[in-house]
């Protein structure tokens, strides 16, 4: 896992944002941001406050920035994780499915 400087960049992953929700009691955008490397699947919950209003490429950006840097750094504590070829055996549209499903679920719950 690569380490940051305080002035360095953070580091490129392939990122994937499911939904990103206002939550106006804490007045910031939060989101559920998965990142891929080396075969695995890290994702980090990210919450950055600004106002409701915000430009919506910078609140993705930065949340993506969040979560890369989260991974970075090796933050641990609220990181789920599972390798990439873990459903291998299961059928593309099947994989498709289960992540819609639980991508309603998860929105639904919030």
């Amino acid at each position: 896992m690569p380490k940051m400087e305080k002035d360095q960049p953070t580091p490129d992953y392939l990122t994937r944002i499911a939904t990103i929700r206002y939550n106006p009691a804490a007045r910031a955008f939060e989101a559920a941001v998965a990142l891929h490397d080396a075969g695995e699947v890290f994702t980090y919950p990210v919450s950055l406050r600004a106002p409701m209003d915000a430009d919506y490429e910078t609140v993705t950006r930065s949340l993506a920035e969040m979560a890369c840097r989260h991974h970075a750094r090796g933050r641990t504590e609220f990181r789920a994780q599972r390798r990439e070829q873990l459903l291998d055996h299961v059928p593309p549209k099947v994989q498709a499915a289960t992540s819609a499903l639980w991508d309603r679920l998860l929105n639904r719950a919030a």
